[in-house]
């Protein structure tokens, strides 16, 4: 047994797509809230009953936490954790929940390889893709393939150094393919 661990977090940027999703939802979870409160004066009003009023604002405040868990949920993490050859990723929502989402060994991975890198990566474009990045992509942005729940997959990571060098004990180096960044070299007069 190699006995080692290592993990990693990395945060996902929130998109165009994202900010757009909370503010569709905060606009319509505001409208629901205020027409609920409302409805609930008018009608606390019209019998004269203040329990009334007061289911109407329970009701408003149970719309808001869960609009507030919409909202803050796609605020999203992923912790890579590297322990004896099995890779297991994990999705933090809002720092708080955490689900895991992936996990297999990676003596498995078919091949894994930079995003750009077209001469290993090209026969797996057609792959389903699912993405464990930061969604900027990157020089530590891999894609590696897998069978995953009986599917053949591609999936992108952000490795650091240190997990991918602990990666090449278990994959041969025909299958992992590292990006090699240019050295420069400086001239000493």
């Amino acid at each position: 047994m190699k006995d080692f661990f290592t993990e990693q977090l990395v945060r996902r940027e929130p998109t165009k797509n994202d900010r757009m999703r909370q503010g569709l939802y905060f606009g319509v979870y505001a409208a629901i809230i205020i027409y609920v409160v409302f409805n609930f004066i008018v009608r606390a009003g019209m019998h004269g009953q203040i329990g009334i009023f007061a289911l109407g604002l329970i009701i408003a405040a149970g719309i808001g936490a869960l609009a507030w868990r919409q909202i803050t949920g796609l605020n999203v993490e992923f912790e890579y954790s590297y322990t004896d050859g099995i890779l297991d990723i994990d999705v933090i929502r809002n720092r708080s929940r955490r689900k895991q989402v992936f996990s297999a060994a990676v003596a498995d991975f078919e091949i894994m390889a930079h995003v750009d890198d077209k001469d290993h990566l090209s026969q797996y474009k057609e792959l389903p893709e699912v993405d464990f990045s930061s969604g900027i992509k990157a020089g530590n942005t891999y894609a590696f393939v897998t069978v995953y729940n009986g599917k053949k997959c591609r999936f992108i990571i952000e490795p650091k150094k240190e997990l991918l060098n602990a990666m090449l004990t278990d994959l041969t180096p025909r299958r992992l393919h590292m990006k090699v960044t240019p050295v420069r070299m400086t001239v000493q007069r």
